[in-house]
């Protein structure tokens, strides 16, 4: 269970939106918070005395954010302030204070700072074998007080890989926290590549191949499932037909009602790297409910 949970924020109200998830997480696990803010190198042409000023200015921030948070955390709130590339920076933060789950906002602007969001979420990803909690505010609105008072349903997508199968582990984790049930699903593709629709000829193969697909996804999510009822857990599964992977997984999760979705960074068997795939930086852009990611140690060459 989780032991140390940290926030980078980057003085941006937007960015404080992942606190109170956090903190609920705190409350349940009696974890401690650790809030961090990265603070950029500028031209060497810029004017000299900003970086100190902006160390100040950030470190007087994260001290003020622990200070109105602390009565509400599980436990102790410590807090940081770098300079340095944002996600190497970040990188270097969790293996030196032992974090096992970083909760952040999906973007937002700062002060001091450039998006989350992007190039710094992706790079951070890419490096991070620590899970990561992503929670997107709606634009324009000020972020709840409070974190969501549940997280009855988790939807877990799977594509047959060890890669996705990884999430199972840190989704249960997760929803032992809340008393969670598990939706499984697997997106299968039309097969327009294989056999075009354009040829009246081709059309019963292309069904015959889609039926073949759902049956093998259903019966693989179905075995998955099993191994997780054995367990005492509550699993529902479910097979969706989609030209496009992140899309299908958008539309189940908005069918099924969840509240969150798990799911490791992209990965197919025979693939030596692994990597923050289109599909993931997808639906981490696209969806509307937290995100929890996790990317497995890479494979050996």
């Amino acid at each position: 269970m989780y032991q140390r949970i940290m926030v980078p924020l980057d003085g941006s109200t937007f960015a404080e939106a992942s606190l109170p998830l956090a903190l609920a997480l705190t409350r349940k696990t009696g974890a401690g918070l650790h809030l961090v803010s990265v603070i950029e190198p500028i031209p060497s042409f810029a004017f000299a005395g900003w970086e100190p000023a902006a160390l100040d200015w950030s470190a007087q921030y994260v001290e003020s954010v622990a200070d109105r948070v602390s009565g509400s955390a599980g436990a102790a709130v410590t807090t940081a302030v770098h300079t340095g590339p944002v996600a190497q920076t970040l990188h270097a933060e969790v293996t030196a204070q032992d974090i096992d789950l970083v909760v952040m906002a999906t973007h937002g602007r700062g002060v001091l700072s450039r998006a989350w969001i992007g190039s710094v979420a992706d790079a951070f990803m890419r490096e991070s074998e620590t899970p990561v909690l992503f929670v997107r505010p709606e634009e324009g609105k000020a972020p709840p007080p409070e974190a969501p008072r549940g997280f009855d349903t988790l939807l877990v997508p799977l594509d047959g890989s060890d890669v996705s199968e990884s999430a199972l582990k840190h989704a249960t984790e997760f929803g032992e926290l809340f008393g969670s049930a598990y939706h499984l699903t697997r997106i299968v593709a039309y097969p327009l590549e294989i056999a075009s629709p354009y040829l009246p000829h081709t059309v019963q193969m292309n069904e015959d191949i889609l039926a073949d697909a759902k049956e093998s996804a259903a019966e693989y999510l179905e075995e998955q499932a099993d191994r997780m009822r054995r367990s005492g857990l509550r699993v529902t599964a479910s097979v969706a037909v989609d030209p496009q992977a992140a899309h299908g997984i958008l539309t189940e999760a908005e069918a099924v009602g969840c509240d969150l979705i798990s799911m490791a960074t992209h990965g197919r068997h025979g693939m030596s790297r692994i990597v923050l795939g289109s599909t993931t930086d997808k639906v981490l852009r696209g969806v509307h409910v937290p995100l929890l990611l996790y990317r497995p140690p890479k494979l050996p060459s």
